[in-house]
């Protein structure tokens, strides 16, 4: 069950990257099942199928908060000072007594609440099943193979100049690899967690070259001939997923993407983890060798738009003004979770032309959504999480890669959310929540 799991959350991108009501509706379904068949397998055989959830208290006590305040958001049983004043408006203009709640669209705060608990329960899922390890490791490489399919298929679409999505024609982002989501930024971000995922291919590949050692003739010879035996296949795949993700021209999605890199070569070389410096070294520069080929040939798209970032008549600056101003006169309550799209526009002015049914900024719009409190609560689900992950790079002996790409994920999921939105495309989000459950069920010993 393991391997169908797995699979079918990463096909969660083939449809327009799980971005449509028919679609998240019937993951949601999906999941649960799995959630349902996992619940009567382990009533059935508790020896085989423990759940273990005593090491994610904290992160589970974090999520706790927004459910519940969801779910406040959306009952007609809460203070009448505590609804949304449209609300009272509207009754009175159609001299109707309909019932009134805090969140200004209920039925897209169900809708957000459902997504989030669906993204709960297959890292819930995904940290159940791949506490076995050899589950974990095939885990993560059905998801680098799933990307670089993924790339594959984007850059055949761009070079081929076909300008489609799926069966559909493109009407967005036509110069852009966008593989099959409708957002070049929402497709960096799962290329950047699919090549965070290809890192334990390399180095199982690359590890075997060190048998010799590299103090030798023969062990230098040894380590060049592995290389070019084993270690280009998850190279040649990585370089792959690096092009599509240069060619996306996504700024965020390039920038956090080698933020994520970058942390996690250093917390494996912080952790000591790498059996050498000399190793360590070696990786290192086999990877930056390979990604500097790939910039010089498929960077200048990115370098020109990184050169174009200008704050001046910047739109989305306008939009995090106004909505730091909202948030200051809203800051407990919020104005239900998944009802940005509409409720914004109460405060949208001249000043911001078009429409915006995101804010650009996760973190902003959260508040915006739930109001202070829960969302700190859910930012703190994530960074909780990711502590797990940094202690389980020290505390453990194997498989500590994973952990290490825990803590990176988390890194380009949190700094791409400064900026855009991609953790909010379903595909995205179970990705990351499919590889933070392997990361942080690696995190600690099955002992």
């Amino acid at each position: 069950m393991p391997s169908y799991f797995t699979l079918i959350i990463v096909i969660a991108a083939i449809p327009l990257g799980a971005n449509r009501p028919w679609v998240w509706s019937l993951y949601a379904i999906l999941i649960a099942l799995f959630g349902l068949a996992l619940a009567i397998k382990t009533l059935r055989s508790p020896s085989d199928g423990q759940l273990t959830i005593k090491p994610l208290r904290y992160p589970l006590l974090f999520m706790i908060l927004p459910i519940l305040w969801s779910l406040l958001q959306i009952s007609p049983l809460t203070p009448i000072a505590w609804h949304h004043p449209f609300w009272a408006i509207s009754n009175a203009v159609l001299a109707s007594t309909n019932s009134a709640y805090i969140s200004l669209l209920p039925h897209e705060t169900g809708t957000a609440l459902m997504r989030l608990l669906s993204y709960g329960l297959v890292f819930l899922l995904s940290y159940q099943y791949n506490q076995n390890s050899d589950r974990n490791v095939t885990s993560f490489k059905i998801i680098a193979y799933a990307s670089v399919a993924y790339a594959l298929y984007g850059l055949v679409i761009e070079w081929g100049q076909f300008n489609t999505l799926l069966w559909f024609n493109k009407e967005f982002y036509r110069c852009c690899v966008t593989s099959t989501f409708v957002n070049r930024n929402s497709y960096a971000t799962y290329a950047g967690l699919g090549l965070l995922a290809s890192f334990p291919l390399l180095f199982s590949s690359l590890k075997s070259g060190f048998k010799y050692g590299l103090s030798s003739p023969y062990g230098r010879q040894y380590f060049i001939e592995n290389l070019i035996r084993q270690g280009w296949r998850p190279l040649f795949g990585m370089m792959l997923i690096v092009t599509a993700l240069l060619l996306s021209q996504s700024r965020g999605g390039f920038i956090s993407t080698l933020f994520a890199v970058i942390v996690f070569f250093l917390v494996l070389q912080v952790s000591h983890k790498m059996p050498s410096n000399k190793t360590f070294t070696i990786i290192l520069l086999v990877v930056a060798i390979a990604a500097g080929w790939v910039f010089n040939m498929s960077g200048d798209a990115v370098v020109a738009r990184l050169d174009d970032i200008s704050l001046v008549n910047n739109d989305r600056l306008r939009v995090y003004e106004i909505l730091t101003k909202a948030n200051q006169e809203n800051p407990w309550l919020g104005n239900g979770y998944g009802s940005f799209a509409k409720t914004f526009k109460l405060y949208q002015d001249e000043s911001i032309p078009g429409f915006y049914d995101k804010a650009h900024n996760s973190y902003l719009e959260n508040i915006f959504e739930l109001g202070f409190i829960p969302a700190i609560a859910l930012f703190s689900v994530l960074v909780s999480l990711a502590m797990i992950c940094l202690r389980g790079v020290w505390v453990r002996r194997r498989h500590w890669i994973y952990p290490a790409l825990g803590v990176a994920a988390t890194v380009l999921v949190g700094v791409h959310a400064l900026v855009d939105f991609s953790l909010q495309i379903p595909a995205v989000a179970y990705l990351y929540a499919l590889m933070m459950g392997g990361a942080v069920a690696q995190s600690r010993s099955s002992a």
